[in-house]
């Protein structure tokens, strides 16, 4: 029997770096990077059979970002403000509610990911079924596949960490899967990054 794997976008964030709705910047033509995440991941599941992504939202909430996210089971977080450990609490909150065997994390700000990147560390983990993640930067990260067994300490993290230290704890017990993936350490945070970013798509 597959997996029962569910996905979640975390975009619940201030953006305070970018100073405005970062969600809502334009990527590619008129899409906005959180409509463009939504759009990538949704060929993901639909491609490995999995449920379609949830989303994690949170500041800058209005018409348009609801709108984007309409087709897409919203998590609504009010506790944006205690960082990025509320918003995974949230996820793994909704991963439980699913009955989920494995939980997908992923930032909506990772622009260079691929439909195949995620698609091969889905893979990884329904090789063997250990908890899988990217690894760029010399560091391990998200994207990242969290089992189960792991949704009680996602829970229990705090102030804006996120899961990188469960991930260390099983890269130390041989319980992890890394893919290299250095296109994961593109990220946008500011103004600046946004405009790199599409100075070298193009």
């Amino acid at each position: 029997m597959k997996p029962n794997i569910i996905t979640v976008i975390l975009a619940a964030g201030a953006s305070s770096r970018f100073h405005g709705a970062k969600m809502l910047a334009k990527v590619k033509g008129n899409q906005s990077l959180l409509a463009r995440s939504i759009v990538s991941l949704n060929k993901v599941t639909a491609t490995a059979g999995i449920k379609a992504p949830a989303v994690v939202l949170g500041a800058h909430l209005n018409d348009e970002i609801m709108a984007i996210t309409a087709t897409s089971h919203q998590i609504i977080n009010p506790d944006w403000q205690q960082g990025l450990s509320s918003s995974v609490k949230h996820a793994s909150q909704y991963a439980i509610e699913q009955q989920a065997d494995a939980l997908l994390l992923v930032l909506a700000d990772q622009v260079a990911i691929d439909v195949d990147d995620y698609l091969h560390l889905i893979e990884r983990y329904q090789q063997n079924g250990l908890t899988s993640c990217a690894f760029y930067r010399q560091n391990v990260g998200v994207p990242a596949i969290f089992l189960a067994k792991d949704f009680a300490v996602l829970m229990s993290i705090d102030g804006d960490k996120g899961a990188k230290s469960i991930l260390k704890q099983h890269d130390k017990n041989n319980s992890l899967n890394i893919i290299p993936m250095e296109q994961a350490q593109f990220d946008i945070d500011t103004p600046a990054d946004l405009a790199r970013w599409l100075d070298n798509k193009d």
